[in-house]
């Protein structure tokens, strides 16, 4: 009777006092999707849970239509009713589904009509190009040692692709962290290169991305194949893939055209490093963003021993990076307040000095004395970002007055190419002519006198907000920029960077991915318009390239930090369209 009383009262306060029964969090698609990859350690998804259970975080489990890195809330939502399988699905245990990589699949996603339907994949790919061929599964049961199988790929001719030029990644489900870092939404977001795929469970949707690597010597046509997915137990499905291998390479813009250059990158650790350049090589970039370029410390000071900075940089040259390279090294920024402002020699007063900007000269004109001695690939030097702020007009004025002082002091040495990258439209229209700036940069949307700007002086842009593919590519060439510095290399483990160093390689996020469809799109402008010079010089005909050029530039939006109606499938009708064109030109 005192059990009863006891339960019946439990009730009551659960109830009544407006108390609810604690959610298990271990039964959701998201948390769920962790234990199946086992990537994650079941200690840290363990934590997760006891965040979620005590209201520290909160989970997203709404399904995206749009792309975004994870530190951006600029998502559009969609709401997908769960897929109705036909027999014949529902007897193979699972359906695929071709959502386009632009887009996220989450552990939760329920596959559209549309993505279930289509049945082929067809990509292009110049020669030694990457290219991404990618496809879901919904499994409807529990799937065990999922095989991906990938046939010969024939063209016309009887030619071949080479089986390595194939690379199947499982797109492995992880944590990433909204802007407000109270938001937590798990998504497929870290490649790992794969044999097969040990478990797939019920309701839980599964990524799969197959790199091709067109060989540079690999002959034109339409190679046809197709890619397989068979669980144990169950039939094989079938798809149908066509690599159209077009018949050239294309150009490397140089150093003085355009730099792509992840921040926050670069180790001494320097069998690592050797994986990070080919790793960043194979994804278009030409450099990072580093404090590995600068001197040793001294104590708690920078030194003048660059002997780590040259071996760092000899390596780079190795791989084949072109430049340009950024040191961080005596770089500074802050807050609101002039007294928070930091950089290499202290806080406010400390680190803009006449005692501090002699430093400056002689640790810079010891770099450059190194630099030129042995012969370094192209650098800048980083000195400002993130500055003041309007709201405290006083203060603002004196950090502007500051820094001034801090970039003549630079300018003393000769030959160097600096940098300064701003928050503020106010602080970039006060100094982006200043004489003792070669580069300069904005973190936000472009306005007048930006874009003005960037006709007149070396541009760069600090983040992309929104797509990936066309900020990091087509964007820049339509303003043109001459440099970017994705966020961030390697950072942390809350899904805002690029790739991950896990059992000593390189793993590549979906928007590190993505990021390299942008250089590619950027190449074929690059190349095409570079193929217009040569004609012209030859008195050719170029005005249905010159035409192309005009009608997809007008079309890319003039914004990056929210979504536009622009349909951002067109990227890849505006590269079958560039590569007509460009195979027109060659001709």
């Amino acid at each position: 009777m005192k059990n009863i009383v006891l339960s019946v009262l439990c009730m009551a306060l659960l109830s009544g006092v407006g108390l609810t029964a604690q959610e298990d969090f271990s039964k959701k698609k998201s948390i769920r999707s962790l234990y199946m990859d086992g990537v994650w350690d079941k200690g840290k998804i363990g934590t997760l849970e006891i965040q979620l259970e005590t209201k520290r975080i909160i989970l997203m489990e709404r399904d995206s239509i749009t792309s975004t890195p994870a530190y951006a809330m600029a998502s559009v939502f969609r709401k997908d009713p769960p897929p109705a399988p036909t027999e014949t699905q529902k007897k193979n245990g699972y359906l695929l589904f071709f959502r386009n990589y632009l887009y996220d699949v989450f552990p939760f996603t329920n596959p559209t009509r549309e993505e279930i339907e289509k049945k082929e994949i067809k990509v292009i790919a110049s020669l030694g190009e990457f290219e991404p061929i990618t496809f879901g599964v919904y499994p409807l049961i529990d799937l065990k040692n999922c095989k991906v199988n990938i046939s010969e790929f024939i063209n016309e001719k009887g030619d071949k692709l080479s089986p390595d030029s194939f690379k199947l990644n499982s797109v492995m489900n992880w944590r990433t962290v909204r802007e407000d870092k109270g938001i937590v939404v798990i998504r497929a977001h870290v490649l790992m290169e794969v044999k097969d795929i040990p478990r797939i469970d019920e309701g839980i949707s599964k990524q799969i991305w197959i790199n091709v690597k067109v060989a540079e010597n690999a002959k034109p046509g339409e190679y046809k194949g197709k890619v397989s997915f068979a669980p144990a137990g169950k039939p094989a499905s079938d798809i149908p893939v066509t690599v159209k291998v077009l018949p050239f390479k294309l150009m490397q813009p140089p150093p003085e055209v355009f730099n792509w250059a992840p921040i926050m990158a670069g180790t001494w650790k320097f069998d690592q490093l050797e994986k990070e350049f080919i790793f960043i090589k194979e994804h278009g970039m030409t450099g990072e963003m580093t404090d590995c370029l600068g001197p040793k410390y001294a104590g708690d000071k920078l030194g003048d021993d660059y002997t780590n900075a040259n071996k760092y940089m000899e390596i780079a040259k190795k791989v084949g990076l072109p430049g340009k390279f950024v040191v961080f090294n005596w770089h500074c920024q802050g807050g609101s307040k002039y007294d928070a402002v930091y950089g290499p020699y202290g806080r406010g007063d400390a680190q803009f000095n006449d005692s501090s900007y002699r430093q400056l000269t002689e640790a810079l004109t010891g770099l450059k004395k190194n630099a030129d001695e042995n012969k370094w690939l192209p650098f800048s030097v980083y000195l400002t970002t993130e500055l003041g702020s309007v709201s405290l007009p006083e203060e603002f004025q004196k950090t502007m007055k500051k820094s001034a002082e801090y970039y003549a002091a630079a300018r003393k040495v000769k030959g160097l190419n600096l940098l300064a990258t701003f928050n503020r439209q106010e602080q970039l229209k006060m100094h982006w002519d200043l004489p003792t700036l070669d580069a300069i940069g904005f973190n936000g949307e472009m306005f007048p006198e930006w874009e003005a700007a960037s006709k007149k002086k070396e541009s760069w842009m600090t983040f992309i907000m929104s797509d990936q593919r066309c900020g990091y590519g087509l964007y820049m060439w339509k303003y043109n920029f001459r440099g970017c510095r994705p966020w961030c290399l390697s950072l942390g483990d809350d899904g805002d960077q690029l790739a991950y160093f896990m059992n000593n390689e390189y793993h590549a996020t979906v928007r590190f991915e993505r990021i390299r469809e942008g250089v590619d799109d950027y190449k074929y402008m690059y190349t095409m318009m570079e193929l217009v010079k040569q004609a012209k010089a030859k008195g050719k005909d170029t005005s249905a390239a010159e035409t192309l050029s005009k009608k997809i530039l007008e079309a890319i939006p003039s914004v990056h930090y929210k979504f536009t109606d622009f349909d951002y499938m067109k990227l890849d009708e505006f590269r079958k369209q560039m590569a007509d064109q460009i195979i027109k030109l060659t001709n």
